[in-house]
């Protein structure tokens, strides 16, 4: 009896079995429904530790390359002049600005002018010249050249026109040229120079002039970069151009310097055809200390011969890679300077293709697998975020149709594999053997024993348009003159107020400085009744702009207690302003939301 009751006591109800299950059942139920956004957030926490850690490496590897950083790295906008889409620089946009540009021009396609596509232009990239080494040309011929990988690739380089390099085409995209040269300030009226330079030039502020030498058995080009004053809808604006000046040969007559006019680029026309600054309306005469004059290396077809006596010269080997070749003899060559000789550096401007275009290299291992920083990569035909197909990473030159969603290039020869939906496309000159790419895991496998040990640099694009882009402050600013249209490289300060001893602490930059750090090497200011003069002083711009709509570095940062700038001491209040900041950025767009996630250093060029 005891026993019995025992059992009854242990068992249940089939009522109360059936409600547990139910119970359980709503329980799993539920959880179950977590995993999806569970799974998403790990992968994207896995996605966001691989990213960090490109980020990391870029910035070590830029570090790396100090002596190598551009002048600077500006924004871009698209514009139509004389009926062609030229790229302009923009100081107006800020760099936390993802929006599309507005007023687009037909035809450019929204994410070449959105995100951190919008500041792309690398300007004064330095290259030392060094010994010259063998590689292969395109027809897969062996030949020499002093070998340069630009900084950041791929990059954007029309097909050569069949002109020199200073084809107004060209100009636009890709310039090589050399040291700077030397200033003169001059009077175009009455002074000549007769014994002027190959390093040296003249300039008249006023008159909007150059004084310039040619040579005897060839045409040469300068790159010409100034800003000129202008009255403009009831004030005065500032404007920048960067031009070139083609001077013909001057055989059989012995060559001499000689004036031209500045010009006003006017893309599709030839540099002789560029109309005078001089004679643009309201013309008011060019900034003082904006100028500056380079020599132009020549641009030559990839199977063109090298000329042994003029080292000026230079070849785009590979577009992916921003590999440029120059000429060997430029190796050893010195230039003759005011201050004695120096060694032949080039300088390159050009634009980064696309941020978007996500960059690795990778020695092929034993086993083959290669794994990507990034999983889920974008694959020829896949649905994006706003309902259309993907089409591949639209490299220039190849086909709709034809565009690889996936590029292998061997890092030593050069040599491409164009892969679209895990296929090898027939313009690919790398064997690749047996392959498999697995889009959603971000593993590709190369089964070919050949490529063992060799360095492979993949291009491809991630879901939810991850990119990689950097950021660069001025390498030098100088002092504009007035505030209303400066130029990128420029700030200005309120001259007029601190001279009547108003109020006024703020240096004002364009909206493109908008988070980045600057130093001022030796500036002047009143704190109560005395004027003190600092050194290497350090501020921060603003992110935002105030009433002016410009961003500001503001001096009382460093001295709280100050009233003004000092420029009654020397003339001016600030000598010499020096961009200090170099910026790694992720970028994003998880669930149509924009995110950034910035990596800075203090970083700039060695001079």
């Amino acid at each position: 009896m005891t026993a019995g009751r025992r059992k009854q006591q242990g068992g249940a109800s089939l009522v109360e079995v059936l409600v547990a299950i139910l119970v359980l059942a709503i329980a799993i139920l539920a959880f179950i429904r977590l995993y999806p956004s569970g799974f998403l957030a790990l992968k994207r926490s896995g996605q966001s530790e691989a990213a960090t850690r490109l980020a990391q490496q870029e910035l070590e590897r830029l570090k790396g390359r100090q002596d190598n950083l551009p002048y600077i790295i500006a924004p871009i906008k698209y514009e139509v002049v004389n009926g062609q889409t030229v790229l302009v620089m923009d100081p107006t946009t800020s760099p936390d600005d993802f929006s599309v540009q507005p007023y687009l021009p037909p035809g450019v396609p929204p994410e070449y002018a959105s995100g951190v596509n919008r500041v792309r232009r690398i300007i004064g990239e330095r290259v030392n010249l060094g010994a010259p080494a063998p590689y292969l040309g395109s027809r897969y011929n062996l030949t020499e050249g002093i070998l340069y990988q630009t900084t950041f690739a791929p990059i954007a380089v029309p097909p050569i026109s069949g002109g020199p390099e200073w084809d107004p085409i060209e100009s636009g995209y890709l310039l090589v040229y050399g040291n700077p040269m030397r200033r003169f300030v001059m009077d175009s009226d009455w002074e000549y120079r007769w014994n002027l330079q190959p390093y040296e030039y003249g300039i008249d502020y006023e008159q909007g002039k150059v004084l310039l030498r040619p040579l005897r058995y060839r045409a040469i080009a300068y790159k010409i970069d100034y800003s000129y004053r202008i009255q403009h809808e009831g004030h005065e604006d500032i404007r920048q151009v960067s031009t070139v000046i083609l001077l013909p040969p001057t055989d059989p007559q012995r060559p001499f310097p000689v004036w031209v006019d500045l010009t006003l680029p006017q893309p599709g026309q030839d540099p002789s055809t560029y109309p005078p600054v001089n004679r643009e309306p309201g013309f008011q005469g060019i900034v003082p200390d904006s100028d500056s004059a380079a020599r132009l290396f020549e641009r030559l077809n990839p199977n063109a011969n090298w000329d042994p006596d003029y080292p000026y010269q230079y070849k785009v080997v590979n577009q992916l890679l921003g590999l440029l070749a120059f000429n060997p003899a430029g190796t050893g060559f010195y230039e003759r300077y005011w201050r004695g000789q120096r060694p032949l550096v080039a300088n390159v401007d050009y634009n980064v293709y696309d941020w978007s275009i996500l960059r690795e290299e990778h020695t092929v291992p034993s086993a083959g697998r290669i794994r990507l920083a990034f999983t889920d990569l974008k694959q020829y035909g896949d649905l994006l975020d706003n309902q259309t197909e993907y089409k591949g990473l639209g490299l220039p030159g190849i086909a709709d149709r034809e565009q690889p969603d996936l590029v292998l290039v061997d890092v030593l020869t050069g040599q491409v594999a164009y892969i679209q939906k895990g296929n090898l496309l027939n313009a690919s000159t790398l064997s690749l053997g047996s392959f498999e790419v697995d889009y959603t895991a971000g593993v590709i496998q190369l089964n070919n024993q050949n490529l063992r040990g060799r360095k492979l640099r993949i291009l491809y694009k991630a879901h939810e348009n991850w990119a990689l882009a950097v950021q660069k402050a001025v390498h030098r600013y100088f002092i504009s003159p007035v505030l209303q249209g400066m130029p990128v490289d420029a700030c200005w300060y309120d001259v007029e107020a601190a001279f009547e001893n108003e109020p006024t602490t703020r240096l004002y930059f364009n909206r493109s400085e908008a988070g980045k750090t600057v130093l001022l090497r030796e500036y002047w200011y009143k704190e109560g009744d005395a004027i003190r003069r600092g050194v290497n002083g350090v501020l921060r711009i603003s992110d935002t702009p105030d009433g002016t709509g410009f961003v500001y570095a503001d001096l009382r940062e460093l001295h709280p207690n100050a009233v003004r700038w000092a420029p009654e001491v020397t003339g001016v209040a600030i000598r010499g302003v020096q961009g200090l900041s170099l910026k790694v950025r992720l970028y994003y767009e998880p669930d149509g939301r924009k995110v950034k996630i910035d990596f800075d250093a203090l970083l700039t060029r060695k001079d």
